[in-house]
């Protein structure tokens, strides 16, 4: 603290709170230093005391505008002239220099001491080489007001005030000291936007005196010309600059193009002279060239060129200047000047006349470079201009010159762009693009998409064996283009048909017909690698789930069942939107039946997000669809009944009415059974088991209304001792429990089944899928989460008199007893939520126990507590009898095979042991451990 000097800190402080009256007191000593000497230390500190004092005094309480100003005009106009004179100038510093000139000593003067001297010469006075410190100073308190604002610009007295100072400043520029000079343009910055009546005579001359100081640097680098460019660009954007160009604008030019902007009239040509001629103009872009390749300096000579963008001045060279900033919006590395680049770029593409050619060569390299630049950040760059084009050039500029280029990038985009953020901007710009499409470009756009379509179907025909390595190359690649392009159109359809609206129905045909061969090469394709796999054992085809995880392009059956999940995915998605804008058309369109019936078919497929995909249109078919039009579509199912299908890959035509495609009990089966594969499937997520809860629910509804309440509980009353039994299957083993569930899948019972009892099928599916999770799914609790919220739908769906039944009460009851009562079923990891959340087992065990108990309580509520408690109580003896009975196995194990009773107490053993040990790391992981570490001392140094 004692070496730090505080006189800086003490001026400062005291310029703050003193009155503006003492002021001059606290420059008096600072002035007799700068009499005294001009050493560069001295100076130095004499200005940061100065620059201290001007911050003090624009945070003083008692400021008054009226003091500051004439306090900083007399002191400017004071030391300023001062400052300007050179040592040339006067007769009394020609004087002092032969006095010093004769002072000086030579040959043998110089080892001779004459102790009485009178010729020495006068003490020398530096205070007009230190001058312009003080005009910096009395500047600076100006600028600071002005900046600050502590003038009242509105006032009338105070703009007089400020009158003077524009002269004043604009004779600054003249000095020969570049901080004077620097201030002086800062200042005029200010100045030149407030309405002072001489700052409209001084523009000309302080444009001239600026060029007069850049043709005098020998760069750019100084802040000086950093500072003249600024007060430029200020000079050309002020309202005084647009009144002394007032109706000047560009000739026209023979074969341009100006793009003009929606309901915007095209300016006319006029003969005003520009702020700027040519050579100026010329030289100035010559200047800031270079500046444009330094961060340091960009943005000053950014906004320089917009600011002649703004006035329209233009020369050659200014077109070239611009061709280099639409590089640079490309290859930039900021974002921030990829920015600048491309609101300087539109603002001269609006603005200024261009050629047919040059208009052509701009729309091309957008879209080059949007397409195919390596940087994603580049891309995303020429997207975001590309946009800006589309929604600001009016229809006559937009059409002819660049609407079709655009199309055929953004198309290429989504098909082939790494990026999804490329690839979702491109999404949300076709449809802006393709709205503005007058009808023959739309035809020509439909003549596209056709093509594109067509070879997805193309694209899965067989290669020629007999062609060489070369040629087989070849035809690989070009059907995997023709399978991108075609992903590419049925994405495009998708993107488009909300903003066509109407335009789009006459294109419905087509369009469905594109979807429906999408999804019909899928599903040959899935499943004839599937067959393929099976057959020649290897892999089984559950495991194309993992297998779609680490996708690879290649010839081996595994990529062959899954290289057209993206385009099922995106013809699923297509038909989605489709049928989201237009329920009703999508629902009655005959020509859409059998993309229903494909999408049934899609919910097994191996990758999870074509199973999302195909749940989520069944879920858009259950939200439009009505469940008594079951009873509507049994009647026309006996007179239209589908051809019989005979490979695994084809789907039957529907012949009757659309909405009627899911709606038999054979399709709504067939539904059954892929949602229960979904459910089924080791990589649920949370968006599907909701979606497959949902569309389970409305099969639920269906099967409920097919058959009158009465009918359905005559039919559950002759089948009560057959459902007890199944209900039992609780005490069988694992390989008893596969057999079971095996044997209900079987086709021929699946399809004679009758339809009073599908509604007790269907609660008996998944009350054994959550039954089998608790036997033999250790560790994981999705499929019973899921099903139990299905209960929950199911007891608030289903009358009373008949959940009191136990073929409907009995499978649900089971597993949520042995949930709720069971605490060996927590789950073995930590599961991460989408929101970062970390759930432990221990809190996912209590969750699934808490549903299940809340599942409980609403059964308690619709059938009666002594209902349900009759139930449970036949629960309990089932479970008591079945742990008796592997109880007494064991027993009987000793004696019969005792080496195998050895072995499973061996695995017991093991597997407390596991537990014992991953119970204490976790303990010790947990544990709070303080680590206290001894001090060594020294062999030579004794203890204390």
């Amino acid at each position: 603290e004692a070496k730090v000097h505080h006189g800086a800190d003490c001026f400062e402080m005291l310029a703050t709170i003193g009155s503006f009256d003492n002021v001059r007191m606290l420059l008096a000593p600072l002035r007799d230093i700068l009499r005294e000497t001009d050493t560069p230390k001295r100076t130095k500190a004499v200005e940061g005391v100065l620059h201290r004092i001007s911050r003090g005094l624009s945070r003083n309480q008692s400021y008054n505008t009226k003091t500051v100003l004439m306090f900083s005009h007399g002191i400017i106009n004071q030391y300023l002239t001062l400052s300007t004179k050179t040592a040339k100038d006067t007769q009394k510093s020609h004087e002092e220099a032969e006095l010093q000139k004769r002072l000086r000593v030579t040959g043998d003067d110089e080892v001779t001491v004459h102790m009485k001297r009178t010729d020495v010469g006068p003490k020398r006075d530096y205070l007009q080489a230190n001058a312009h410190i003080f005009v910096h100073f009395g500047l600076e308190v100006v600028y600071h007001g002005l900046r600050r604002s502590r003038f009242d610009t509105d006032n009338a007295e105070v703009l007089g005030l400020l009158d003077p100072f524009v002269d004043l400043t604009g004779n600054g520029l003249y000095s020969r000291y570049n901080s004077v000079i620097s201030q002086c343009c800062k200042i005029w910055a200010v100045l030149v936007r407030l309405p002072l009546p001489s700052v409209l005579e001084g523009i000309p001359v302080v444009i001239k005196r600026l060029f007069t100081l850049f043709h005098q640097a020998s760069n750019t680098h100084s802040d000086m010309i950093q500072n003249c460019f600024k007060l430029l660009a200020s000079l050309l954007r002020s309202k005084n600059a647009e009144q002394l160009m007032e109706g000047y604008s560009l000739p026209a030019m023979e074969d341009t193009v100006v793009p003009a902007v929606k309901d915007k009239k095209p300016p006319t040509s006029s003969g005003t002279k520009s702020l700027l001629d040519g050579t100026q103009l010329r030289d100035l872009i010559d200047f800031i060239r270079p500046d444009l390749e330094e961060p340091e300096r960009q943005a000053t000579a950014f906004s320089l060129i917009r600011a002649i963008l703004t006035r329209r001045m233009a020369v050659d060279s200014l077109y070239t200047l611009l061709d280099g900033i639409r590089e640079l919006m490309i290859t930039a590395q900021t974002a921030n000047m990829r920015e600048i680049c491309r609101l300087t770029w539109f603002q001269f593409l609006m603005d200024y006349p261009l050629g047919e050619r040059r208009l052509t060569n701009a729309m091309t390299f957008i879209v080059q470079n949007a397409s195919g630049y390596v940087f994603e950040s580049g891309r995303t760059s020429a997207l975001e201009i590309m946009s800006v084009i589309v929604s600001r050039f009016a229809d006559e500029v937009l059409l002819p010159n660049a609407a079709e280029p655009f199309f055929l990038g953004l198309v290429l985009i989504i098909a082939k762009d790494d990026s999804s953020k490329c690839r979702e901007m491109a999404a949300h710009l076709l449809p802006e693009l393709i709205v503005r499409f007058d009808q023959p470009r739309l035809q020509r756009a439909w003549i596209l998409l056709d093509q594109w379509s067509a070879g997805t179907a193309n694209s899965v025909l067989a290669i020629d064996s007999e062609l060489n390595e070369k040629a087989t190359k070849t035809a690989i690649i070009k059907q995997q283009k023709m399978r991108e392009l075609g992903r590419a159109a049925l994405q495009c359809y998708g993107i488009i048909i909300e903003p066509l609206g109407d335009r789009f129905a006459k294109r419905v045909p087509a369009f469905l017909a594109a979807v429906d061969s999408a999804l019909s090469v899928s599903l040959k394709t899935w499943k004839q690698a599937e067959a393929q796999l099976n057959a020649g054992q290897q892999a089984a085809a559950g495991d194309l789930e993992k297998i779609a995880a680490n996708l690879h392009s290649g010839g081996n059956p595994q990529d062959k069942a899954l290289a057209y999940w993206e385009t099922a995915y995106m013809a699923l998605n297509t038909f989605g939107r489709y049928v989201s804008a237009s329920p009703q058309r999508a629902m009655g369109d005959a020509n859409g039946s059998r993309i229903w019936l494909l999408a049934v078919r899609h919910l097994t497929h191996p990758h999870s997000w074509v199973r999302l995909a195909a749940a989520r249109l069944i879920g858009l078919y259950v939200a439009s669809a009505d469940p008594s039009w079951m009873l509507e579509a049994e009647a026309e199912a006996q007179q239209n009944e589908d051809a019989a299908v005979v490979e695994e890959w084809e789907v039957p035509v529907h012949r009757g009415s659309p909405r009627f495609v899911l709606m038999s009990v054979q399709r709504l089966r067939d539904l059954v059974h892929g949602l229960m594969v979904q459910l089924n499937s080791r990589f649920l997520s949370a968006e599907l088991g909701n979606q497959v809860v949902k569309n389970l629910y409305f099969v639920a509804r269906c099967f409920l209304t097919a058959v009158p309440v009465d009918e359905a509980a005559e039919a559950v009353e002759a089948v009560e001792e057959e459902a007890d039994s199944d209900n039992e299957s609780d005490a069988t083993s694992d390989a008893e429990e596969e057999e079971v569930e095996a044997a209900e899948d079987e086709d021929d019972g699946f399809k004679r089944l009758p339809k009073e009892r599908c509604l007790i099928w269907l609660i008996n599916r998944v009350g054994r899928l959550a039954r089998t999770e608790i036997i033999r799914g250790r560790g994981t609790i999705e499929k019973r989460t899921y099903s139990f919220r299905w209960f929950a739908a199911i007891i608030a769906l289903v009358p009373p008199t008949l959940l009191r039944q136990s073929s409907y009460m009995m499978p649900m009851a089971s597993p949520l007893y042995r949930t709720s009562e069971d605490s060996s079923q927590a789950p073995s990891y930590p599961v991460t939520l989408p929101n970062g959340t970390v759930k432990s087992p221990a809190e996912q065990l209590e969750e699934i126990k808490a549903l299940a108990g809340e599942v409980i309580r609403l059964a308690q509520n619709r059938v009666g507590v002594t209902a349900f408690s009759a139930v449970l109580g036949k629960i309990q003896r089932h479970v008591g009898d079945l742990r008796n009975q592997r109880r007494e196995q064991r027993r009987q194990l000793a004696v019969i095979d005792p080496e195998q009773h050895a072995k499973n107490k061996i695995r017991k053993h093991e597997a407390t042991r596991r537990k014992r040990q991953e119970r204490t790391t976790e303990l010790s992981r947990k544990k709070v451990r303080t680590i206290v570490r001894r001090g060594h001392t020294s062999r030579n140094e004794a203890p204390q």
